[in-house]
């Protein structure tokens, strides 16, 4: 694995940061030269911290400092490809404040930059860990276009071994990645349960054969083949969409009425194809863990291992399922899985998916006899093979004789406009996706482990969360350090 170590060619001299923040502040010592960070290659196997598992997360305080108030900052002018900091010649701390129940909802809505990094990343036994974190989503957040390991160090540190301690944090520390998944998932939920429980693939295109999961395939959207890692992410919608378990059941007949909602990816999964597990140097140089390896999985296992997760983390009633999946053929699988645990679901599926309506008790009927969708009124449906009887309906609007998917429900209680309302939140993480690929770099990682890219996937999803469930944003913390292009 190669290791950026240059700097940007031309660089304009800079206070280091521990000279302009307080000298409490998690980033007070990136400016100097960390080389247990940079010297961070422990002993641990990748399979200390597979997906899905690791250690529970350390109690996160319940209090919380912020240092406030500014003299004053200089300005940057110019394009010199240089980091700028804004000078801080004061800073006063706030009083302490615990926070329970509803406080705590209100405080992480409060904007605090620090706040947010301490309770996503307070579990990281090593105080290196906890700095690197801090500053790797403080870059994201302040470094505009591309987000190179080079370029985000650059943003935070005048360090000559930055950029080489930011990689090696990325993608050498062996820091479990669930815990800030976790509290990512809280602090969507904070102002009340999700709505639905939201997964949607992703394509990420890649460069050369050599990254964790890449391979050839088709992508819809670029139509045409490309070589890409693929991934399976859960989201959770936050604003209009997130309604309270009363709004949840309001018929919902027009996407517009979803409002200014969005969603917050708060999990990943990531598709290994067949051909990686016979390739042994592939797996030992990617660093990816045996229960990984031995079992490469279906993109429909990771929905379903995705949804698990989920129930195992959240304190709200589970959700209903909603998920388009027209483009996987075995995605009835999952619609199978999730019926016999016995979990609500809103699922798309192939058009051309077997479907048989059900024979009349006492009556022969014809199980071979494919159902006419309707837009009106879900139609029963069965699955050849399959005990289930399920709802199928076509999307309002379609006016083709066969629609491009079908939707499939277990919610018989459940009245038409309701369900298409919860089948039209699966346009949600799109928005998302788009916002993490332009804002949040998430092309961008140039590593190639397997943790690596779970690393680089949870930090982004934790930028674009802070962007999405803060309030008022900490603007006084976030142009302390900005990144001149």
């Amino acid at each position: 694995m190669t290791t950026e170590t240059a700097q940007p060619t031309t660089r304009t001299p800079a206070r280091s940061l521990s000279a302009t923040l307080p000298s409490g502040h998690p980033l007070a010592a990136v400016g100097a030269t960390d080389k247990s960070g940079a010297r961070d290659r422990s002993g641990v196997p990748a399979d200390a911290f597979p997906g899905g598992t690791g250690r529970a997360a350390r109690p996160v305080r319940a209090t919380r400092s912020a240092a406030t108030g500014t003299t004053g900052r200089t300005t940057a002018t110019g394009r010199t490809g240089s980091a700028r900091r804004s000078g801080r010649t004061g800073t006063t701390a706030a009083a302490p404040a615990a926070t329970t129940g509803s406080g705590r909802a209100a405080a992480d809505a409060s904007g605090s930059f620090d706040a947010f990094a301490d309770d996503l990343f307070g579990h990281l036994p090593r105080t290196d860990q906890r700095r690197w974190a801090h500053a790797y989503l403080l870059a994201l957040l302040t470094t505009e276009g591309k987000k190179s390991v080079r370029r985000l160090a650059a943003a935070v540190s005048d360090s000559p071994t930055a950029s080489q301690s930011l990689h090696q944090f990325l993608n050498a520390s062996p820091w479990d990645w669930n815990p800030v998944r976790r509290e990512i998932a809280r602090r969507a939920e904070a102002s009340g349960p999700a709505r639905a429980w939201i997964l949607a693939p992703a394509v990420l295109p890649k460069r050369g054969g050599h990254s964790v999961g890449v391979h050839r395939r088709f992508c819809s959207r670029a139509g045409r083949t490309v070589s890409c890692q693929l991934a399976m992410g859960m989201f959770l919608p936050v604003g209009d969409a997130a309604a309270s378990p009363a709004a949840s059941t309001a018929s919902v007949t027009s996407a517009a009425e979803c409002g200014d909602s969005s969603a917050v990816s708060v999990d990943w999964r990531l598709f290994l194809p067949p051909q990686w597990a016979g390739d042994e140097e592939l797996l030992r140089r990617n660093r990816i863990p045996a229960s990984e390896a031995n079992n490469p999985r279906p993109m429909w296992v990771h929905a379903l291992d995705l949804v698990e997760a989920q129930a195992a983390r959240t304190c709200s009633a589970p959700a209903p399922v909603v998920a388009d999946l027209s483009e996987y053929s075995d995605s009835v699988r999952l619609i199978e899985a999730l019926a016999r645990q016995g979990r609500d679901f809103v699922i798309a599926v192939p058009s051309a998916t077997a479907l048989a309506t059900p024979a009349t008790p006492g009556m022969p009927g014809d199980p071979g006899a494919r159902p006419r969708l309707l837009q009106t009124a879900p139609t029963p449906v069965r699955v050849p093979g399959s005990p289930h009887t399920y709802r199928a309906f076509a999307e309002p609007g379609q006016t083709s004789a066969r629609p491009n998917r079908v939707w499939l429900t277990n919610m018989a209680h459940r009245r038409m406009g309701q369900l298409v309302g919860l089948a039209r939140l699966h346009q949600l993480p799109a928005a998302t996706l788009r916002a993490l690929e332009t804002d949040f770099g998430l092309h961008d990682f140039e590593g190639r482990s397997f943790p690596g890219w779970h690393h680089h996937m949870t930090l982004s999803s934790a930028a674009h969360a802070y962007r999405a469930l803060t309030a008022v944003q900490d603007e006084q913390t976030l142009t302390r350090v900005r990144f001149v292009s």
